[in-house]
C-alpha cells in the first residue's frame, strides 16, 4: 500500500510545473515601480488626464482607477476621460456598482487646467483631442498588448507577457503597498474589486491568465468585495443584444472554419453587442474564426474578430484585410496576436444617404469582399 501511495505521489510531482519568479524578474519589477514613482513625483500637485481609448472596458476602467489611486499618493488630481459611453451591460454594472466617475469628452470639457495626459490599456494615443493635448506632457503609457512601436512617454511599460493591464497596475500597488491594501478603506475595496474584474474579463474568466494575473489576484483577494464582484459578473444580456444575435444568425455565411456575418444598424449604446455576438458564434461546432460587423449610428462600420485558430493572427488579419487610413496614417483595424481584434471604418459622405438599405448593402459587400480576399476565397459562402 505504501509503495502505491509513493508511486502516485511521484507521478503527481512529475506533473507539477512550478514557474518561479527569478531574482532578475523581481529586480526588473521593482525597477519599473521605482521609475513610475519618480515620474509621478515629478508631477506632484498637478492635474492630469487618464485617457481611455475606444469603448471603456473593465481592464481599461480598472487600470485608470488604479492610476488615479496611485497618483493621489503624490497629490495629483486625476480625471478619467473617455470618448464613448459605456455600453456593455457588465461595464455598466461595474461603473454603477463601484461608483466609478468617468468623464465623457465633449466640446464643453475644459482641458486648460490639465498639465499632462496618461494612457492605459492601449498604445493608440491618437484621439479626438490629440491636437489639444499636443502641448501637454505625455506622463505615461501602460499596456499589455503586442508592442506597436515607440511612444514618447516619460514612463512606458508594455508587457506582452501579461494578459491584462490590470495585473501590471496591481504590481505597482504591490510596490507602493507591500503589506497589501486596506479592506477597511472603501476606495481600496472598490479598486481591488475593479482590478479583479478587469483581469477576469480580459482572460476569459482566468482561462487565459498569465502568472501575473494569479499573483495579482492573490495580492488583491483579501480586499475585494465578493458580492459586488459576483453581481457585476452575472449581468443578463440586453434585449437589443439578443436581437443582434438573431440578426447575425440570419445573415451568417460559413466558409470552411470561418463565419462572416453582420448585425445591421445598431445604436452606439449597443455597440458592445458586436463582440459579444462574435464570441457567441465562435461556440459553433467546427468554427474557429468569426468576423461580425454592424453600422453604428449610420456613421461608421464597426466590427470584431474572434478566433481560436492557431494560424490566424487577429492583428495581422485585420490590417491586411482593411488596410490603412492614409490621412491619419493609422490602420482601420487591429488587435492582439492571439484571439481578438476590432475595426472601424468611417462611412464619410455615404452616411448622408437617405436610403438605408442601399447603404447597408454597399457596406456589407465591401466588408464581405475584404474578408473573402483576406482568407483567400472568392467563391460564394454557404449559409
Amino acid at each position: 500500500m505504501a509503495s502505491r501511495v509513493e508511486a502516485i505521489a511521484q507521478k503527481e510531482q512529475s506533473l507539477r510545473v512550478v514557474e518561479r519568479v527569478s531574482p532578475g524578474e523581481q529586480e526588473a519589477t521593482s525597477e519599473k515601480w521605482k521609475e513610475f514613482h519618480e515620474v509621478l513625483a515629478r508631477h506632484g500637485g498637478e492635474r492630469i488626464l487618464v485617457v481611455l481609448i475606444g469603448y471603456p472596458d473593465p481592464d481599461s476602467i480598472a487600470s485608470g482607477l488604479a492610476h488615479r489611486f496611485l497618483a493621489q499618493q503624490f497629490d495629483i488630481d486625476t480625471t478619467l476621460l473617455c470618448f464613448h459611453e459605456v455600453s456593455h451591460q457588465e461595464n455598466h454594472a461595474l461603473v454603477k456598482q463601484l461608483g466609478i466617475d468617468l468623464q465623457l469628452s465633449d466640446d464643453r470639457f475644459d482641458l486648460r487646467p490639465f498639465s499632462a495626459s496618461a494612457f492605459v490599456d492601449t498604445q493608440k494615443i491618437h484621439n479626438p483631442i490629440s491636437d489639444k493635448l499636443a502641448g501637454k506632457a505625455l506622463l505615461s503609457l501602460v499596456d499589455h498588448h503586442n508592442r506597436a512601436g515607440n511612444v514618447p512617454a516619460e514612463f512606458l511599460d508594455i508587457r506582452e507577457d501579461s494578459a491584462s493591464t490590470s495585473a501590471i497596475y496591481t504590481e505597482y500597488l504591490r510596490g507602493r503597498f507591500p503589506n497589501g491594501l486596506n479592506p477597511k478603506k472603501v476606495d481600496q475595496v472598490q479598486l481591488a474589486t475593479a482590478l479583479m474584474h478587469g483581469m477576469r474579463s480580459d482572460t476569459m474568466a482566468w482561462l487565459e491568465a498569465s502568472r501575473m494575473e494569479f499573483e495579482a489576484a492573490s495580492y488583491l483577494w483579501p480586499c475585494i468585495d465578493q458580492p459586488s464582484l459576483k453581481k457585476i459578473s452575472a449581468q443578463s444580456l440586453k434585449p437589443a443584444v439578443m436581437d443582434m444575435v438573431q440578426k447575425a444568425l440570419e445573415n451568417k455565411e460559413v466558409v470552411d472554419n470561418f463565419i462572416f456575418t453582420d448585425v445591421g444598424f445598431v445604436r452606439s449604446e449597443h455597440r458592445d453587442g458586436i463582440p459579444q455576438v462574435a464570441e457567441f458564434l465562435l461556440r459553433r461546432e467546427g468554427t474557429d474564426t468569426v468576423l461580425v460587423f454592424g453600422i453604428v449610428d449610420g456613421k461608421r462600420i464597426d466590427g470584431s474578430i474572434r478566433t481560436r485558430s492557431d494560424t490566424v493572427n487577429p492583428d495581422t488579419f485585420l490590417k491586411k484585410a482593411f488596410g490603412r487610413d492614409e490621412e491619419r496614417q493609422t490602420y482601420y483595424g487591429g488587435g492582439n496576436i492571439k484571439d481578438k481584434g476590432g475595426f472601424q471604418i468611417p462611412l464619410g459622405l455615404l452616411a448622408q444617404s437617405s436610403d438605408r438599405e442601399i447603404l447597408y448593402q454597399m457596406a456589407r459587400e465591401v466588408v464581405r469582399q475584404k474578408f473573402l480576399e483576406a482568407i483567400g476565397c472568392k467563391e460564394s459562402a454557404a449559409k
